[in-house]
């Protein structure tokens, strides 16, 4: 689809030397992802602190991240920094105890209790549309910042439906864990954003407490769930901690949505045909998603150049063979969605915007190792359903009644250290259809 070539962060030709790739990488991880990672299936790299692997190859990342899943859990620092209260959390914890959670927690994010939340989403989108309908014609704003508050507020309703004194503390989880240091990686400290963190557990504390009472008649919302689910009180502070810290994710997306439909009118003026058509002057119901399917493609073109969560770092528990490569034990072991979303060996024209790409015709013949802005294997993302129905239906409320353009002068630049997200925002003014 014709338009502007999306921004991208710099790459460098050649290979960074180990000083060089840790002074660019505490900058920005994707400004250190060189040429050769976008060409090869699988690259390996020796440093100063070991062996490197970094694999794009469907079929080793089958092997990475579900066929030998146990033995390449997360790289330390990432462990340490989602630790929380007792480190049994899904971002942290390995093996049985990562599975006795996930099975604990599957059913508190199901797609009925997906579906049960798109009213309220969409009542929330509306109520953003009424406040930018405010918006002086002209005047920039960050998009990234003007949708946190819906995200907050969409999951605040999901987490606690009646309490609204968890919306604050929810927006500051979504900021987690901030700018990774050196300290992080060397275990030397920990991240300061954790005590933050764990300065939330006595309102958390209260609020599953409340639901666990027999004289409880509120709705049966996520806190709920989890109040009921089998864990115990600190298995539960990092669960609640971890899932409030991923729940941002439709946050991340947002402003790479309108970004990328402000560069790409046909894509544009093709989605507000399409939400015409389905819903007319109407908000979207839980059954109007899969007759969405445009806005759906785009989404997911969306993830694909910008993935909320560009990389993936697994540490080899003991030796093994990906791709015919013998891999070592304790070497590091990258998967990096931000890198194979946008492989040449995987993608046509990768760099550029084409949702037409997610067409059902044309997705049936990609790799299926080959897409994972969620992750995929058993350590997919829990909450990919609810993140996916908060991004279409915040859209379709939004792009019914605004179209948002670039503001000139403030150039886009991606910049990821656990998360992707524009640095300094991307700016946008409001124009009302």
């Amino acid at each position: 689809m014709s338009g502007a070539v999306p921004a991208m962060p710099p790459r460098p030709a050649r290979p960074l030397s180990t000083v060089g790739l840790i002074r660019v990488a505490l900058a920005n991880s994707l400004a250190a992802c060189d040429a050769e990672l976008f060409e090869e299936p699988v690259v390996a790299r020796r440093y100063v602190w070991g062996r490197f692997f970094s694999v794009s190859d469907p079929d080793g990342i089958r092997r990475v991240l579900q066929d030998n899943v146990d033995n390449y859990p997360r790289i330390g620092p990432i462990r340490r920094v989602f630790a929380f209260a007792s480190g049994t959390g899904m971002l942290s914890a390995e093996g049985e105890v990562w599975r006795r959670h996930r099975r604990a927690l599957n059913p508190t994010l199901d797609p009925r209790a997906v579906a049960a939340d798109v009213p309220v989403i969409a009542e929330l989108a509306g109520t953003l549309c009424d406040l930018l309908a405010k918006v002086p014609r002209g005047e920039a704003i960050n998009i990234g910042e003007t949708f946190a508050h819906l995200v907050t507020a969409a999951t605040g309703r999901v987490f606690a439906a009646a309490e609204r004194e968890i919306d604050p503390a929810l927006y500051r989880l979504g900021q987690y864990p901030g700018r990774y240091r050196l300290g992080d990686f060397a275990g030397w400290r920990r991240n300061p954003a954790t005590a933050e963190a764990l300065a939330l557990l006595p309102l958390i504390d209260r609020l599953i407490e409340a639901r666990r009472r027999r004289d409880y008649r509120g709705r049966h919302d996520l806190l709920w769930r989890l109040a009921h689910c089998g864990l115990d009180a600190e298995e539960l502070h990092d669960e609640v901690l971890t899932l409030g810290a991923t729940a941002a994710t439709p946050l991340r997306v947002f402003p790479w949505f309108w970004y990328l439909l402000a560069l790409h009118p046909a894509a544009e003026a093709r989605l507000h045909r399409e939400i015409a058509d389905v819903l007319g002057d109407r908000p979207p119901q839980a059954e109007d998603l899969p007759r969405l399917g445009f806005l759906r493609q785009a989404i997911d073109e969306t993830l694909r150049l910008y993935p909320p969560a560009p990389t993936m770092f697994r540490t080899a528990l003991a030796d093994d063979v990906v791709c015919g490569r013998r891999v070592p034990r304790g070497a590091t072991v990258a998967v990096m969605p931000f890198v194979v979303h946008r492989h040449r060996r995987l993608w046509e024209a990768p760099d550029s915007f084409d949702p037409g790409r997610f067409a059902p015709e044309r997705a049936a013949t990609r790799p299926r190792y080959a897409y994972l802005p969620f992750a995929i294997g058993p350590h997919v993302c829990i909450g990919a359903a609810l993140a996916l129905a908060e991004i279409a239906v915040a859209v379709a409320v939004t792009a019914r009644r605004f179209r948002f353009r670039l503001a000139p002068g403030r150039p886009v630049e991606p910049i990821a250290w656990t998360n992707l997200h524009p640095k300094g925002g991307i700016w946008m003014t409001v124009e009302p259809r």
